[in-house]
C-alpha cells in the first residue's frame, strides 16, 4: 500500500506489479483498497503510455523494445482495469466509462498485433489483453445506463464479433467474448444496427458452435444462448439470409450446433434450456432443411461411433415429452373465460403458444423425414423408424384430446388450435388409419378451426385433404365428411383454391377433386348429399383446368364435373350457372373425349385411361339432358377426326373397339 501510494510513478509501478501477485482478482474488497490507493489518473497515465499516445513525433515510434514495453505497459494497466470493473461502483464512474474509446482501439490494434508476433507468449500475451478489454466492456455497459450507451456507441459489438471470430480455440479471451457478445445483443435497441454487423457476427457462429459441442461448463449453455441469440430471436431473420450469403466455412459448424444441441438433451437440464435447444433446432431445420435432423453427433473423447439416428430421436422424444406437458398447461391456462377464441390472455400463456409452436414446427418436420425415409430409405435404421413412428403416434393422441377439449369448452378459433389441426392433418395425410375412430367423430370440429378474426375454415380444410381423399375411400369416412357437412367447406375450398390458381393450389386441388369424386361414387348409400352442394366449384374448375394444366389434373376435373352432370340436367343447371360457364365445362369435357380416342389410336399416353372412361361414359349416359353438349361434340372436328372417310353404313365397332366411346356414339347419333 505503502508503494501504490508513493511520491512517483516508479513507486507505484511496483507497487502494482505486486498487487497483481497477491491480490486475487475476485476479493472485491481488496482491489477497492487497490483503487482507492492508485487512483485512477495514474491508470490512465499507464494506459496512454501503453497506447503509445503519452509520447509524440518520432520518440513515440521507437524501435521495437520501446514497442514491447510499451505493450507491457498496455497489457498491465488492462489487467489492473479489468480487475477494477468487478466491482460495479468502480465500473459505473465516469473516468472509467471514458476509457471506452482506448479499449475498442486496443481491440482493434490487435489484429496487427497479431502479425507482428514470434512466438505462443506473444499470442497468449495477446489473447489476455483481448480478454481483458472484453471484461472490461462487459463490466462497463453492466454497471450503468451510460456505460450501456457508451459500450453501444462505438462500433463494439463489430469489433468484438471480429475478434471472436479470429480467436484460436483454446483463448482466453473465448468465454467472456461469448459472454459479452451475448450481452450486447440482448441489450441492443436498434435492428438496423445489428443488420450493418451481421457479416460479422457469422464470422462467430463456428467459434460459439465449437464451444456448444466441446466445453463441459457453464460456457456450454452460455454458448447456447448466442447462438440461439443471433439465429433464433427477432433479429433473425437478417442474420439467416448473411449465412446463406457468407463463403463456406473451415468446419460444418451445423454439424457442431447438432451435436452440442444432442449433448443438451440428453443431460438433465433446466427446461429452459431446452427450450432453446428445441428453438435453435427450429432455426437450423429453417436454415438447413429436414436433412439436419438425420445427422451424426460427434462426441468429445467419445471411441465408439455415434448412430447417425441419435439426434433424430433424442429430439423426438424431447417433444413427445414437453408436448403432453405444455399442452396441458396451455389447456390449464386458456379454456377457462377464452370467449371462444384460444388466445394468450396474459405474457405466460404467450410464451407456452410460442413454445407449442416450435415443437409443432419440429413435429412436422420429423413428420416429413419419417415420410422420406419410408419413401426412398435413408439413414434412419428400422429400430428408429419404429420408435419414431410410435413416438409420433403418441403425441397426434395427445393432440387430439387437447383439441376435444377444445370443442367440449366451445372454442374453435386460435393460431395454436389451426396449427394443433394443421399437424395432424399432416400425420393423418401418412397415416390415415391412425386414431380413426376419434378423428372420424371430432372431424367435423377439425375442419371448422379457424385463425383468430378470421370466419372462413378453409385454411382448416387445406390441412385436411390429403388425408380426407384417402379416408373417403372408404363408406365410414364418407359418412363421416357428409354428416358434418365437410363436403361443402371442400367445394368451397375448390372454387376458391381453383380461382386463385398457382403451382402451389395444384396438389390441394387435386386432392379436393379426388375427395368429391370419391363421395359421388358412394352417393348411393350416403345420406344428406345433395347434388347442388357441387355445384358452386365446376366452373371455376373448368376454367382452371382450361388453362393449360397437366392431363391427369385435367382428367380429373373433367371426370368430376361429368359426373354431377349425370345427376342433374341443363334445364336445371342453367338456374345455378351462367353460359358461359357451362361452355367452360362442356369444353373441358370434350378435350378429354379427344385425348381418350388419341390414346386408342396410340398418339398418347394412356396414362389417364380410367378418368377418361369415366368422363366418356358419364356423357354417353347423361348426353339426351344435355342439348348443347351434343350440339357441341356433333359439331366438332374431333368427331369428323374420328369418324374419318369410313363409309356411313360403316358399324360402331369399326369405328372404335373401346365400348364407352361406342355408347357415346350411339347416343350422339340418336335424336
Amino acid at each position: 500500500m505503502k508503494l501504490l501510494q508513493g511520491s512517483n510513478d516508479e513507486q507505484r509501478m511496483v507497487g502494482l506489479l505486486l498487487a497483481t501477485k497477491i491480490v486475487a482478482g475476485d476479493d472485491l474488497q481488496a482491489v477497492r483498497k487497490v483503487f482507492d490507493a492508485i487512483g485512477f489518473p495514474f491508470l490512465k497515465r499507464l494506459l496512454k503510455t501503453g497506447t503509445g499516445k503519452a509520447k509524440k513525433g518520432a520518440a513515440a515510434a521507437g524501435l521495437q523494445q520501446e514497442k514491447e514495453q510499451q505493450r507491457a505497459y498496455l497489457n498491465l494497466a488492462l489487467s489492473i482495469i479489468a480487475a477494477f470493473c468487478r466491482v460495479p461502483e468502480l465500473a459505473a464512474r465516469d473516468d472509467t466509462i471514458g476509457i471506452v474509446p482506448i479499449l475498442v482501439e486496443t481491440l482493434a490494434s490487435k489484429d496487427e498485433e497479431k502479425k507482428d508476433a514470434d512466438d505462443n507468449d506473444d499470442d497468449a500475451t495477446a489473447a489476455a489483453a483481448v480478454a481483458d478489454c472484453f471484461e472490461c466492456l462487459l463490466a462497463i455497459g453492466s454497471a450503468s445506463e451510460k456505460g450501456l450507451e457508451a459500450i453501444h456507441g462505438h462500433s463494439v459489438l463489430m469489433i468484438v464479433a471480429s475478434q471472436l471470430r479470429d480467436a484460436p480455440p483454446t483463448s482466453l479471451a473465448i468465454p467472456i467474448g461469448v459472454r459479452l457478445l451475448e450481452f450486447m445483443l440482448a441489450t441492443a435497441n436498434s435492428e438496423e444496427d445489428l443488420a450493418k454487423c451481421s457479416q460479422y457476427l457469422v464470422g462467430v457462429i463456428p467459434v460459439v458452435a465449437r464451444q456448444l459441442v466441446s466445453r463441459q461448463d457453464i460456457l456450454k449453455f452460455e454458448a447456447l444462448s448466442l447462438l440461439h441469440r443471433l439465429l433464433a430471436s427477432q433479429f433473425s431473420d437478417f442474420m439467416q439470409i448473411a449465412v446463406q450469403k457468407a463463403p463456406p466455412f473451415d468446419v460444418d459448424w451445423a454439424d457442431q450446433v447438432r451435436s452440442g444441441l444432442g449433448l443438451v438433451l440428453h443431460n438433465r437440464v433446466d427446461v429452459k434450456l431446452k427450450q432453446l435447444a428445441l428453438e435453435l433446432a427450429e432455426a437450423l431445420v429453417q436454415l438447413i432443411g429436414d436433412s439436419w435432423l438425420v445427422g451424426t453427433m460427434k462426441i468429445p473423447d467419445e471411441q465408439r461411433r455415434v448412430p447417425s439416428d441419435r439426434f433424430f430421436l433424442l429430439i423426438l422424444e424431447t417433444l413427445r415429452v414437453e408436448t403432453a406437458v405444455l399442452l396441458n398447461e396451455v389447456a390449464r391456462i386458456a379454456f377457462d373465460n377464452s370467449g371462444g377464441t384460444l388466445v394468450a390472455q396474459n405474457p405466460e400463456a404467450a410464451m407456452k403458444q410460442r413454445q407449442l409452436a416450435t415443437f409443432f414446427f419440429l413435429l412436422e418436420h420429423i413428420m416429413n423425414v419419417v415420410a422420406e425415409q419410408q419413401d426412398a430409405g435413408g439413414n434412419l435404421g428400422e429400430l428408429a423408424m419404429e420408435k419414431a413412428i410410435v413416438a409420433l403416434d403418441e403425441v397426434v393422441g395427445v393432440i387430439l384430446e387437447f383439441l376435444e377439449d377444445a370443442q367440449e369448452h366451445g372454442i374453435a378459433r386460435g393460431d395454436m388450435l389451426l396449427a394443433a389441426a394443421r399437424l395432424v392433418g399432416r400425420y393423418l395425410a401418412e397415416a390415415p388409419s391412425a386414431h380413426h375412430n376419434q378423428v372420424l367423430k371430432l372431424l367435423g370440429f377439425l375442419l371448422s378451426v379457424t385463425n383468430e378474426g378470421q370466419d372462413s375454415a378453409i385454411q382448416a380444410v387445406v390441412f385436411f385433404l390429403p388425408a380426407l381423399s384417402q379416408l373417403t375411400t372408404e363408406v365410414d369416412g364418407c359418412k363421416a365428411l357428409v354428416e358434418c357437412e365437410g363436403h361443402k367447406q371442400i367445394v368451397e375450398f375448390a372454387q376458391a383454391a381453383a380461382q386463385t390458381g398457382g403451382p402451389g393450389f395444384q396438389g390441394p386441388i387435386v386432392d379436393s377433386c379426388d375427395s368429391l369424386l370419391n363421395l359421388l361414387n358412394k352417393k348411393d348409400v350416403l345420406r344428406g348429399l345433395n347434388v347442388v352442394d357441387f355445384i358452386p366449384a365446376l366452373p371455376a374448375l373448368a376454367a382452371w383446368a382450361l388453362q393449360g394444366q397437366p392431363v391427369m389434373e385435367c382428367a380429373l376435373v373433367a371426370s368430376l364435373c361429368t359426373i354431377v352432370l349425370g345427376l342433374t340436367s341443363e334445364n336445371q343447371l342453367s338456374h345455378f350457372l351462367a353460359p358461359s360457364d357451362m361452355q367452360s365445362i362442356f369444353s373441358v369435357i370434350l378435350i378429354n373425349l379427344e385425348r381418350c380416342q388419341r390414346a386408342e389410336r396410340l398418339e398418347e399416353p394412356a396414362e389417364e385411361e380410367d378418368l377418361w372412361d369415366i368422363t366418356v361414359s358419364g356423357c354417353a349416359a347423361c348426353m339426351q339432358q344435355y342439348p348443347s353438349l351434343k350440339h357441341m361434340i356433333r359439331s366438332s372436328t374431333w368427331l369428323d377426326c374420328f369418324l374419318g372417310k369410313r363409309p356411313v353404313t360403316a358399324t360402331l365397332e369399326e369405328v372404335t373397339a373401346n365400348p364407352s366411346l361406342q355408347m357415346l356414339l350411339a347416343s350422339i347419333f340418336t335424336n
